[in-house]
């Protein structure tokens, strides 16, 4: 969904309930041109402990069905998230632009209302298309069994951010 890595430092885990939360979104926004950054292997690590933990045939059964139905349900009514996501992503974008100000040292003045709308409509786009393209079943098979084979891949496993390492 071209959100941002999250680090365990952004965890928060309930003393009295033991919930784990992250309360901390941003989206990867290229610092060119303002667009989302898609250049990740993969979105997420399944490493071989993961696997062993839930078995190879949880890991191809409930586990691909799960990100299957959770993205339906993230798509169908398509009018909720993409209203949230077009929120969302207006205060990225203009955060990104204010940035872009005070790194240059010099006032381009303030982003125009058509170049934000198009440029929010374009990045809502693209995760509403991630969302639908994990949604969808073509023949028997979805995006998902390929973002998880690429999640196990040891060449992809060895990108993981060393915070995430089983020692700590």
């Amino acid at each position: 969904m071209h959100l941002t890595r999250l680090g365990p430092e952004m965890l928060y885990v309930a003393r009295d309930t033991g919930q784990i939360a992250f309360n901390y979104y941003r989206f990867d926004v290229n610092d060119t041109t303002g667009d989302l950054d898609a250049n990740r292997a993969v979105s997420f690590r399944l490493t071989p402990n993961m696997v062993e933990l839930v078995s190879r045939i949880g890991v191809v059964g409930p586990f691909t069905s799960a990100i299957i139905a959770a993205s339906r349900c993230a798509v169908q009514p398509q009018f909720c998230l993409n209203g949230v996501l077009k929120t969302i992503l207006c205060d990225e974008i203009i955060a990104w632009h204010k940035r872009q100000n005070e790194e240059s040292g010099q006032t381009r003045g303030e982003l125009d209302n058509d170049t934000l709308i198009k440029m929010v409509n374009q990045a809502a786009a693209a995760v509403m298309g991630r969302l639908q393209g994990f949604a969808q079943l073509e023949g028997g098979e979805s995006k998902v069994n390929r973002h998880v084979a690429a999640a196990s891949h040891v060449d992809n496993l060895c990108r993981m951010d060393p915070a995430w390492h089983p020692w700590l």
